[in-house]
């Protein structure tokens, strides 16, 4: 034992003097990244020309202070169909869609951004119901979704109007 102690001393010692003597490589940020030009987060939904459903999304809230980001995934059939724009809770965002005639399985994510960290999606919980919306030729079909304080419910309403002319 006695022996031992002497030994593990020295490498312990040879190794740190090999590190000290190693210098620490330098990684320089890509110019791309470094000069990289401001842009929207998310890429964005194309305008759509007479579109047949609208998604209107808006929250309550009671404290502007408290009036945080957010934006909505749009889902047909399983498939992103796309997205509203990232805003404001207490302002309306909507996102116009070109959808195939026929029943339409429609799921929504609500998507906030915290005061500090990343995006989050909602809970299971608080996110709104799947459902189907029926796309019929000459009709906008109109959903609404409105947010309750804090995102703690939600309420969906579907409206039709006959398209414009």
């Amino acid at each position: 034992m006695k022996r031992l102690l002497p030994v593990l001393l020295t490498a312990a010692a040879a190794c740190a003097v090999h590190r000290a003597a190693a210098p620490a490589p330098v990684v320089a940020a890509p110019a791309s990244v470094a000069a990289r030009p401001s842009r929207p987060l998310f890429a964005e939904t194309p305008e759509v020309a007479d579109p047949n459903f609208i998604l209107v999304v808006s929250q309550a809230v009671p404290d502007p202070s408290l009036d945080g980001v957010s934006y909505t995934k749009v889902f047909v059939d399983g498939r992103e169909a796309g997205r509203t724009d990232v805003g404001p809770k207490s302002q309306e965002r909507t996102l116009k869609l070109k959808l195939p005639p026929g029943n339409q399985p429609i799921r929504l994510e609500q998507w906030i951004l915290p005061p500090a960290g990343e995006w989050t999606r909602l809970d299971d919980e608080f996110q709104p119901r799947e459902r189907f919306v029926r796309i019929e030729d000459g009709t906008v079909a109109r959903l609404e979704l409105r947010f309750a304080e804090n995102e703690g419910s939600n309420t969906l309403s579907l409206s039709r109007a006959p398209a414009a002319p």
